[in-house]
Parts: C-alpha cells; sequence; structure tokens
C-alpha cells in the first residue's frame, strides 16, 4: 500500500491551524491583515521569515509614531 505524505500547503494549514486555535478558544480574532499573511504563508508566497520580518517593520514604523 503506498505511504501518502502530507503536501507543503497541508503542512503549513496544520501549522497555522494549531498557533492559531489557542487565541480563539480565548475569544481572539485574527485581524484580516493576519489572515491574509497566513493565507500567504499556508500557499507560499511568504515564508515566516518574511513574516516576522515585515511585523518587526511595522512596529518600528508603529514606535516612530
Amino acid at each position: 500500500m503506498p505511504v501518502k505524505f502530507a503536501t507543503q500547503s497541508q503542512t503549513s494549514k496544520y501549522n497555522v491551524s494549531n498557533a492559531v486555535a489557542p487565541a480563539r478558544i480565548e475569544g481572539i480574532t485574527p485581524t484580516k491583515h493576519l489572515e491574509q499573511n497566513l493565507a500567504d504563508y499556508i500557499y507560499g508566497k511568504k515564508s515566516i521569515a518574511q513574516l516576522v520580518k515585515e511585523t518587526k517593520q511595522r512596529r518600528a514604523v508603529n514606535q516612530i509614531r
């Protein structure tokens, strides 16, 4: 019987679900921006490193204000 392996997007989707679940249990709803970023990660458009870099850049800009 052949062994089925998860695709990269399936693995990413599973990881995102596990990361977001505790927040949802606490009643915290992700922003549209976060949902879009996570979808980009799931479908391979962005890496975690890119998302972290963008987040740090946004925080730096917001701290200046």
